[in-house]
């Protein structure tokens, strides 16, 4: 799963980046979630005097709306101290892709959450590059300027996909490094890997290795990957 945030100053057009980010990976195929940080203190997304506003109002914590085409949940509880992990719960075994917009100093230096800056002048621009690691793209009205800066700009207005694209070049990356991470068990047969998922693998790893273990002197560590190598005789048979 990969997180990306969208950050910058009020008015500078996170929004917009975040819904042609929505829009872009959809149409790709991934499953996306976004959160938005809201630092008004007195915010709800609760209506005054609808029933639901009625429940909290009446003490309850957690107070769920479900409706023919959605489903609401509403918790009422202190998250200025809540880290990434907890504010992403809600949401992560439902989508591929995570878009926060904000979360400014909760993201700013963590270099696995890839960033897209909205920035309104060139020194908004410099100040997010100082402040900032991974970022991916500034966005924004900072067109004409940007071609100062060493980081790539995009226009979200005139060439939407480039953004898109940079997102989906970084879910791309960690998928291969996740599938590197989980592939214990590698069979290659003339010079073609099988695929193989993570229960056939455990199969063939379990089954090996208790093979292994009855010889002499063998000695197989958990960390250890299994290649096993089939290659057609040379003379035909």
């Amino acid at each position: 799963m990969l997180i990306v945030a969208v950050v910058g100053s009020k008015k500078s057009g996170k929004t917009t980046a975040v819904e042609t980010l929505v829009n872009g990976l959809t149409n790709k195929g991934y499953k996306v979630a976004t959160v938005k940080h809201i630092p008004e203190t007195h915010f709800t997304i609760d209506a005054k005097g609808k029933d639901t506003w009625r429940h909290s109002r009446a003490g309850a914590q957690t107070v769920m709306s479900v409706a023919p085409k959605e489903l609401a949940l509403i918790k009422k509880v202190d998250t200025t101290k809540y880290s990434l992990k907890q504010i992403i719960a809600g949401c992560r075994n439902d989508a591929e892709i995570i878009i926060l917009e904000g979360f400014k100093k909760l993201v700013g230096q963590n270099p696995q959450v890839p960033k897209v800056v909205a920035a309104k002048t060139t020194s908004e621009a410099l100040g997010a590059s100082e402040h900032y690691t991974s970022i991916l793209s500034f966005v924004g009205p900072i067109q004409k300027e940007a071609t100062k800066l060493k980081i790539p700009y995009v226009d979200v207005l005139k060439e939407p996909e480039k953004l898109v694209n940079l997102v989906d070049h970084e879910a791309a990356v960690l998928d291969r490094r996740r599938r590197k991470r989980k592939e214990y068990v590698r069979i290659e047969i003339d010079e073609r890997v099988l695929s193989l998922n993570p229960f056939v693998q455990e199969i063939i790893r379990n089954t090996i290795v208790g093979m292994i273990s009855t010889l002499k002197g063998a000695a197989f560590k958990e960390e250890k990957k299994i290649s096993i190598t089939i290659k057609s005789s040379s003379n035909g048979n």
